[in-house]
This record gives C-alpha cells, structure tokens and sequence, in this order.
C-alpha cells in the first residue's frame, strides 16, 4: 500500500481541511458511530457500520468489509471521499450484502494539522505489523518504536479482529490509480475498468509495516488501495463515486 511525497510535496492533497474538529461526524448521523478509540491528542477515532449480517446455511455470514480514509491528514479527499460513502450506504443508494465499516479519518490530529504524519509525527501506515515492519526509515516516514504503537493504528487493528474483516478499501491520494495487495487482481482491474484509474500492483517503492503489506501479503485479506487524484474531491467526485460503489458491489 502506498504512501506519497513528504508533507508540501507534490503529492499533497489541496483540498480544504474537512475538520475533523468543525464537524466530528463528518456528515454521519452520530447515532451510529461507534467509538473505536482515541488519537494521540484525544480526538474521536469513530466507525460507521451499514448493512445487516445474514447468517448463512454454512454457519458464516456475509463478508465484512472496511473502508478506512483519513490516514495521512494532508490528504482530506480521501476523508470525504469515505464520509460520502457512508451517506449513500445510509440513504440507500447504494447497497451491501454484507457489512460495510467505515472509518472516515484514522489520523484526526494529522487532519487538524494539515499534515501526512500523526502528532507524534509517526507515518502510520508504516506502524501496522506486518512482517516487514523496519525501524529503518526515510525522511518524513517515522515507523514508530514498534508496530501498533499508536493509539490509531490499534484501534484499527482491534475493530478489524473484532470484526473479522474480510476485505479493505484504504483511500489514500495523490496517484489516481487502484493498488492492491494480496488476492485483490480482479477486485482492483473491475474497480479500474468502471473508473477509468488503472489498476497498479506496485508503485515502485517499498512500503515497510503498511496496511497493505500486513493484510494483503502477510494475511492474504484482499485489499485495495483506491488512490485519489492530487486535487480537492469536488473535481472528481463522480468518478470516485463510481469507484467506490462497483469496490462494493464486487466484493460484497
């Protein structure tokens, strides 16, 4: 899974600051948010849960799946992209046969910064524990003292074991493409043909200790890296739309 260029880069997202502080709910009713943990700051890390789990004959039910947004904070598309998601599970418009989870901004306090890193400037998606977790690092890509060592990483972690989740969709930008790890080709290249964004298995760079890395290499759970255009989501809210709703109906 991806990251992009350092803080102010070109990779940089220019899209206004949604405000997790503005509006915590980012648009969601908040009677459905679940609290699943706090960041570094205490800001809410919440989930939204769409969808009703069906038992089937086999003892098992749908397929979970999570789409997680917000984890670097200068990239505030990918927060409304999720959040907009979640108004279309809840006003129908589009439907799951499974559970959907989202969780619109993992990094509140990197949102409230406008910056890629969390306040204690560690990159999370090099803090998940994946085996090639490295306390080797770049500029800009602090790993953090071990896996899960913060607050956000292990929340997400802990509603991904307590849900069992099947299957991820992390929004991320600048590189309008679908990435993927793991058993995810025909998942990414139908996302792709429905949005026009190819689909890309590697872009070029390793990602030590990513989400990716851990679930889609180390576990084998699909997952999709949908990555935003550098741009604010109002131009190109249609196709991120459609991306994220085929992301669905093929999985689920």
């Amino acid at each position: 899974m991806p990251d992009h260029p350092d803080d102010g880069g070109p990779g940089s997202d220019p899209g206004p600051d949604p405000g997790p502080d503005a509006d915590p709910w980012f648009g969601l009713a908040p009677d459905r948010a679940r609290r699943i943990g706090a960041s570094v700051e205490g800001r809410a890390i919440d989930a939204w849960c769409f969808g009703v789990a069906r038992a089937a004959s086999d003892g098992g039910g749908p397929p979970s799946l999570l789409v997680v947004g917000g984890v670097h904070g200068d990239e505030p598309s990918s927060v409304g992209a999720t959040a907009e998601l979640g108004q279309r599970l809840a006003d129908g418009d589009v439907r799951a046969a499974g559970l959907v989870w989202l969780v619109p901004a993992l990094n509140p306090d990197g949102l409230a910064r406008g910056q890629k890193n969390s306040a204690r400037d560690v990159d999370l998606n090099r803090n998940f524990p994946a085996s090639s977790f490295s306390s080797r690092y770049q500029p800009g890509y602090f790993p953090g003292p071990h896996p899960l060592s913060e607050p956000e990483t292990s929340a997400l972690a802990g509603l991904i074991e307590q849900e069992k989740i099947a299957a991820v969709v992390a929004v991320h930008a600048p590189f309008a493409c679908v990435n993927y790890d793991g058993p995810a080709a025909e998942w990414a290249g139908r996302v792709a043909a429905a949005s026009g964004w190819p689909a890309r298995a590697d872009l070029g760079y390793p990602t030590p200790g990513s989400l990716g890395s851990w679930l889609g290499i180390d576990r084998r759970i699909p997952i999709l890296t949908l990555e935003l255009p550098p741009r604010p989501l109002a131009s190109f809210r249609d196709t991120c739309r459609i991306a994220l709703d085929e992301a669905l109906r093929v999985v689920l």
